[in-house]
């Protein structure tokens, strides 16, 4: 029997597909218990076509990491809705909502996840300061109020504690986790936004 032949709406409705069944696997399981079987089960597909789409579990997370991205800039592209710049009190939704994200992958990888998905692909573990810089000025081109002397790599450190922050929020004191988490805030967007857009 001749394998089947996908077309490139099938093929992307077929790894849509995995994605989402993927990252509820992720959720419920980690990545270490997030085997390649019951990917293509609960996306009701062949262990074969899986691999027709990526070559290990490893290469599966960081392309679910790429479409994720790819959904986030889809999200500020709709909100924008034809705009130039959000406001300042929508462009803070957008930082909160990076780190408040229940669908960000990072959340649910262990260290090791990390280091085994950096094994993987070193070329994309090389992310450093200028590609995140890069990365913030692009969003925060589409935010309106944004201060001039903005400090990229001090911002981008602030993203990575509050992310911190909520991936180990079991290791902190509950009843004082919110409000730390708003003071972090109030800091990052000190350093994002000029001072009328602090209200």
């Amino acid at each position: 029997m001749s394998p089947k032949i996908f077309s490139i709406a099938e093929k992307e409705q077929l790894k849509e597909k995995m994605f989402f069944s993927g990252l509820e696997l992720l959720k419920e399981h980690g990545m270490t218990h997030m085997s390649v079987e019951k990917i293509t089960a609960a996306a009701g597909i062949g262990k074969s076509t899986f691999y027709n789409f990526f070559m290990s579990k490893e290469d599966f997370v960081i392309q679910l990491i790429e479409f994720n991205r790819s959904r986030f800039w889809q999200a500020v592209a709709e909100m924008l809705d034809g705009r130039e710049r959000l406001t300042a009190a929508e462009s803070k939704q957008v930082l909160k909502a990076i780190i408040n994200n229940n669908d960000s992958v990072y959340q649910y990888l262990t260290p090791e996840d990390e280091k085994k998905l950096a094994d993987a692909s070193p070329e994309k573990a090389e992310a450093d300061i200028d590609e995140e810089t890069e990365t913030l000025k692009r969003l925060f081109a589409m935010f309106d109020g944004v201060r001039e002397d903005v400090e990229y790599a001090v911002v981008s450190n602030l993203l990575k504690i509050l992310a911190l922050t909520a991936e180990n929020r079991s290791m902190l004191h509950e009843s004082g986790y919110q409000h730390t988490q708003d003071k972090l805030f109030e800091l990052l967007f000190g350093c994002v936004f000029k001072e009328e857009g602090n209200e």
